[in-house]
């Protein structure tokens, strides 16, 4: 750790003491910055009322709006309550791993803590190694939000130097890679209807998700007007 709250590793092959540190980190209630394949994400254990509290507080993000979580991988939503409809798995064979984000029903009441007040989670699959690990060893999803202010779009020298600041005053960890380059976030669907709902444009554009859904399976897909 060459600088306090922040870890340097090798992104492509994070070393166990950089994973050890983290894990410890979010373990005990803490929040990370971790970068994924989009954006650096805001991130703590999903099931930890310590965890998304901070979260909350340090984003500013009202308790009314829900997060969404990383899983390893598609195999482990049956363990936590969570069904993959028909027409959702179609998406998530083409596009996960990836920056494409899911919400999807939930008979669990571990996600109630999240936010939102509905049976349903948000769940995305990151390829990025640091990500996957942590779930796999932690055993647990873990909060999957934009690192930077609710509501706002900074700059990547304005995200630094806002994520900077908030690791020296709310004792986070910023898991920083010598290069990391921000892209666009993932898209949302809601898939917890009967039909796909596009909740927001992402890294994968409607042409291209579309093309993994047929005609047999789902009626036309709609967009959310509301945001």
């Amino acid at each position: 750790m060459s600088d306090p709250g922040i870890i340097r590793f090798n992104r492509a092959h994070p070393s166990v003491h950089s994973l050890q540190g983290v894990l410890r980190h979010l373990a005990g209630g803490g929040v990370a910055v971790l970068p994924t394949e989009t954006q650096y994400a805001l991130s703590a254990d999903a099931t930890s009322n310590k965890g998304l509290a901070r979260v909350r507080l340090i984003k500013g993000r009202p308790e009314g709006q829900p997060f969404s979580v990383f899983f390893p991988d598609r195999q482990a939503l049956a363990d936590w309550g969570i069904t993959l409809p028909e027409w959702a798995e179609s998406l998530a064979e083409a596009f996960w791993p990836g920056p494409m984000t899911l919400i999807l029903p939930t008979r669990s009441k571990v996600f109630r803590g999240l936010g939102g007040g509905r049976q349903t989670v948000g769940v995305r699959v990151s390829p990025e190694p640091l990500i996957h690990q942590l779930c796999r060893k932690l055993d647990r999803p873990l909060v999957a939000t934009s690192a930077n202010p609710s509501g706002l779009v900074l700059s990547s020298r304005a995200e630094n130097l806002w994520l900077t600041r908030q690791v020296a005053e709310h004792e986070m960890i910023w898991a920083r890679p010598a290069i990391f380059r921000r892209h666009e976030s993932s898209t949302i669907l809601d898939c917890s209807g009967n039909r796909v709902r596009l909740v927001r444009d992402g890294a994968i554009p409607a042409q291209i998700w579309k093309q993994a859904l047929t005609a047999e399976r789902l009626g036309p897909a709609q967009r959310d007007d509301a945001n």
